[in-house]
């Protein structure tokens, strides 16, 4: 990896912890995102875009519930990636690095968020003097200090540890390889039980037995299986609207 490759992969690392502050829920954390970034750094974006989906597809159903901590997906899917694409191999491997990885990122964010609060109590006394442009600066002078926190990071590991990660690569034995590619087959299915646990309705079985059934059976690809469930939305959004037409007609023709 050369040296602009890493800072480039680095400046993506750190962009994604910038998301929701600075720069709205824009999805850029998002691994199929991050994926397709490192990619086009590494001059790979179909396999970017294989290995960063298939990490989505783990991580769609994770999420913060209460005091739980959310897995830092764009750190871990961004090095994840950049790490199976600098080896040549696949999503086996982004998930042996990207997951350790989102659990300790995920750590120092809550360290880095622990620190911002003395600032916090800071901007409180400020907006009580009603002194804007400190605010202002205060909010970012927290941004850039996360920034740069995880684009060193990343670019160190990217960087300087490329030989290292290439070195622990080579050393995995044949086993561990097959028990990491079962379990990437394995994850994406769980990743889909968690985010069906938060979404599932009684009112949406039959559309899970008819997608189910047009994969499965039927063979069909998951572009045709998402055009169908377009084609289905649009039915209902038109049945209910004339309903709801009929309904307002009804009642306007009782008022008169």
């Amino acid at each position: 990896m050369t040296l602009f490759q890493a800072l480039l992969i680095g400046v993506v690392s750190a962009l994604t912890q910038l998301e929701g502050g600075w720069l709205g829920e824009c999805k850029l954390r998002e691994p199929v995102v991050t994926g397709c970034l490192v990619g086009l750094i590494l001059g790979n974006v179909q396999q970017g875009l294989i290995i960063g989906a298939q990490l989505q597809m783990i991580w769609m159903g994770a999420t913060g519930i209460g005091p739980t901590a959310q897995l830092d997906i764009g750190t871990g899917g961004t090095i994840g990636t950049a790490v199976a694409l600098m080896t040549g191999t696949g999503a086996e491997v982004a998930i042996a690095f990207g997951l350790p990885v989102a659990v300790i990122m995920q750590f120092l964010n809550t360290l880095l968020l622990t620190g911002y609060s003395g600032l916090m109590n800071k901007a409180d006394k400020l907006i009580d003097e009603l002194k804007e442009k400190q605010i202002i600066s205060i909010h970012f002078l927290c941004g850039f200090l996360t920034f740069l926190v995880y684009f060193s990071l990343t670019f160190i590991v990217m960087y300087y540890g490329n030989s290292a990660i290439e070195g622990i690569v080579a050393t995995i034995p044949e086993w561990a390889n097959n028990g990491l590619a079962a379990v990437s087959k394995v994850l994406p299915a769980m990743g889909f039980a968690l985010l069906l646990n938060i979404l599932f309705e009684r009112d949406l079985v039959p559309y899970l037995i008819l997608g189910f059934v047009m994969a499965a059976f039927l063979g069909m690809s998951m572009v045709s299986v998402a055009a169908v469930s377009i084609a289905l939305a649009w039915i209902i959004y038109i049945i209910r609207s004339e309903s709801t037409k009929v309904i307002e007609s009804h009642e306007t023709k009782e008022e008169l």
